[in-house]
């Protein structure tokens, strides 16, 4: 991994137009084949910019999120809710990196640091997330890092299809927080 440290700082309102443009990038390279060519290819930014900024606007004390960056430049962003599901915890809505960045460890950073403030407010120590099933390398990635596929079921995607997605979960969260070493990101 390149040594240029990974600042990762509290996502706001003001980072709206930040979030939904990475938000776009990463689904453009990872849904491609998953979703529609006509929506990912069709004036994504504007819905994703619409859908950030409800979410953004309405984010309660029990949402939270991280945007990452690497030399300067935003790179990646995740968006949890603390005890969304009683059964499996806090839900990783949101986990998205620009493709020339992953496989740098940057994803692991961000997702290591929904878990820190997870494992500090919430009730639940459990962590899960939606991935769809054809999204192969994201799932790869979740199990590589301990989650467990624990149930299949159908999602009306964004571009009007029916598409397979899966639970991922983590029943603790002790695998995915940081270690106390060098080369963590920065929190501001």
């Amino acid at each position: 991994m390149n040594q240029t440290p990974v600042t990762l700082h509290a996502i706001s309102v003001a980072d709206l137009e930040t979030v939904a443009a990475l938000h776009c990038a990463s689904w453009r390279s990872a849904y491609r084949g998953i979703l529609s060519d006509a929506y990912l290819d069709g004036d994504l930014f504007t819905d994703r910019l619409e859908a950030w900024h409800l979410k953004l606007a309405m984010m309660t004390d029990r949402q939270f999120g991280w945007l990452a960056r690497h030399d300067g430049e935003p790179v990646g962003f995740a968006f949890a809710s603390l005890d969304d599901d009683p059964t499996w915890g806090t839900l990783l809505d949101n986990l998205h990196l620009l493709p020339s960045h992953q496989g740098m460890g940057i994803g692991r950073s961000v997702l290591a640091a929904v878990a820190k403030v997870a494992h500090a407010h919430a009730t639940h120590p459990g962590l899960f997330l939606w991935c769809y099933d054809q999204n192969t390398s994201a799932r790869a990635f979740y199990e590589h890092l301990g989650a467990t596929a624990v149930e299949q079921n159908r999602f009306d995607a964004p571009d009007g299809q029916s598409v397979p997605d899966w639970r991922y979960a983590w029943r603790t969260l002790d695998r995915l927080l940081p270690a106390t070493e060098p080369g963590q990101p920065e929190l501001a």
